[in-house]
């Protein structure tokens, strides 16, 4: 049971007020058109969903000993986030690409004990693997097999009380569930498998415990 849980968690688991003047300025050409300030807008709401450049946490983990682990992020590029996942076991790598609609997954490494972060030419050219989180940010949204279970969730941390975290779930044939509980500026705050067998019901857990 270990040895599986061990396999399968790693994986599951920005106004300022300009004064009128009086000079009659021309349309500039380059002024971004409302199209293009609203796609930065949503671009900057989903990288809310992330922890700042350079940052380390703490996640104590209950089901499982695999379950605790730290997750170092990183912003190489602006729309770009790559995390380290070490769980005491392995360390897996993740890259993320932001857009106006979702937050797509590129890569997902494991073993990765002296990894590259790929430039910036290769990252535009790679292709999405899998959705992480899709807006729009509302109960109902689904992407893959995921979906948005709640976006008004209370979560309990011994870091901090979070309100309005959004929930996603995911549920599989077997019964087995994941759900991710997300929250602006930290990110992921906590996951959650269930796991449904004849025996028993296994429950494991990762939650938020501090920044180091």
């Amino acid at each position: 049971m270990k040895r599986f849980l061990f396999l399968i968690i790693p994986f599951l688991f920005l106004i300022a007020c300009q004064a009128n003047e009086e000079e009659i300025i021309e349309p500039n050409n380059d002024t971004p058109t409302s199209a293009e300030n609203e796609t930065t807008i949503q671009d900057k709401t989903l990288a809310e969903f992330f922890q700042e450049d350079q940052t380390i946490a703490n996640f104590k983990g209950e089901g499982n000993e695999y379950a605790s682990y730290t997750l170092q992020t990183q912003h190489p590029y602006e729309n770009y986030v790559v995390t380290y996942e070490d769980n005491g076991g392995t360390i897996v790598q993740r890259i993320y690409r932001i857009t106006k609609d979702n937050i797509g997954l590129l890569s997902e490494m494991g073993e990765a004990y002296d990894p590259v972060i790929p430039s910036f030419k290769e990252l535009e050219s790679m292709q999405v693997i899998d959705i992480y989180l899709a807006a729009p940010l509302e109960v109902g949204t689904r992407f893959n097999d995921w979906e948005i279970i709640s976006t008004l969730e209370t979560v309990e941390t011994e870091f901090h009380t979070f309100e309005n975290v959004i929930v996603i779930e995911k549920k599989e044939e077997q019964g087995n569930i994941t759900r991710k509980f997300l929250v602006k500026d930290y990110g992921e705050i906590k996951r959650e498998f269930i796991m449904v067998s004849d025996e028993a019901e296994v429950i494991v857990t990762s939650t938020f415990e501090k920044l180091l």
